[in-house]
């Protein structure tokens, strides 16, 4: 709930010296959520004949009520002493529809390891429904390998514009980054690369989407882990989906497909969307990679990786993701 300041103004009217008594007349006002509201009165009477040219009719000094603040709610995903991979966004979400992050991206502080690190924030339209908008801090760069990440947040009472301040509540957050590991899947050669700390360690083949419901193409990012999920799509439905690892709010996913091994051999893109894997070359994939590990389509046939299809950041030149996106940063 937004604090709620009263404040007392008022004015005597300056009377005439026929008159005996004196009096004054106060107003005062009631700040709410999103507006300011203030009402004054005074009291007054007609001066008699002959007097001053000062009267109860002089104009009133301008209001000075401040204006109201709401307390924008700021949360994360991301917890604390957690490993992620290096691609991995810190996301926070607002309870309003902030209009500014100027303050917001200048007191964010970030460091690697102990070291001062330059990240920005990028606003969009929240992908995932647990606010109005939301927004992903980044390097230029993918984060550090095996670097301990601090990031804190600004203080309770920065501006966001309008009349939203910060709630301060969200005050820092302390996360591990893991190898660097960079998986391409090729749809040229039909193959999926893992390459950990500079060292490739498989390749793999795979059946991408089909001429009808074609793979994105971009950098993506693993979204979440799943052992055993339940998937259907256009023409099928699967209640024991194995070794899944998310990519796009849509659907797309790393998963075994028993059902496909003969198109997935022959390099055959069939899938609806998915990148298609024998089941165990699926499951050493699961387990050998973290949420957070990037997965690039360098050529897939789908239309690019957007932002609010996942985690899509790095589809966005650093020039761009510094002017803040949907709210200004700079």
């Amino acid at each position: 709930m937004p604090d709620t300041n009263r404040m007392r103004s008022g004015r005597t009217a300056v009377l005439s010296l026929a008159l005996v008594a004196a009096f004054a007349a106060a107003c005062s006002s009631d700040s709410g959520n999103d507006a300011d509201k203030s009402t004054s009165s005074a009291a007054s009477q007609p001066a008699a004949s002959g007097s001053s040219s000062q009267s109860a009719s002089s104009p009133a000094a301008p209001s000075t009520t401040p204006v109201a603040k709401t307390k924008v709610k700021v949360t994360t995903i991301n917890s604390d002493g957690v490993s992620y991979g290096v691609g991995m966004p810190v996301i926070v979400y607002f309870s309003k529809k902030i209009t500014d992050a100027r303050q917001f991206q200048a007191q964010t502080k970030v460091t690697a390891d102990g070291k001062p690190l330059t990240a920005a924030w990028y606003f969009q339209y929240s992908s995932a429904g647990n606010g109005p908008i939301e927004a992903q801090l980044r390097p230029k760069d993918y984060w550090p390998a095996h670097s301990k990440i601090h990031v804190g947040f600004p203080k309770a009472g920065t501006s966001l514009g309008k009349n939203y301040v910060s709630d301060g509540k969200l005050s820092s957050l302390d996360f591990k980054i893991g190898k660097r590991q960079i998986v391409t899947v090729d749809n040229s050669t039909h193959k999926v690369t893992v390459v950990s700390d500079g060292k490739q360690i498989g390749t793999y083949p795979t059946s991408l989407g089909a001429p009808s419901t074609p793979t994105k193409r971009g950098i993506k990012v693993i979204m979440e882990k799943g052992r055993d999920i339940s998937m259907k799509g256009p023409g099928y439905y699967d209640a024991h989906v194995k070794d899944t690892q998310r990519l796009t709010f849509g659907g797309e996913y790393l998963h075994a497909a028993p059902w496909n091994t003969s198109n997935i051999r022959n390099g055959v893109n069939s899938s609806n969307g998915c990148t298609n894997l024998i089941p165990g070359d699926a499951e050493t994939l699961y387990g050998d990679l973290h949420v957070g590990d990037v997965v690039t389509f360098p050529n897939a046939t789908g239309p690019k990786m957007q932002m609010g299809q996942g985690y899509g950041l790095w589809n966005v030149s650093w020039g761009e993701y510094q002017t803040g996106g949907l709210v200004p940063t700079r």
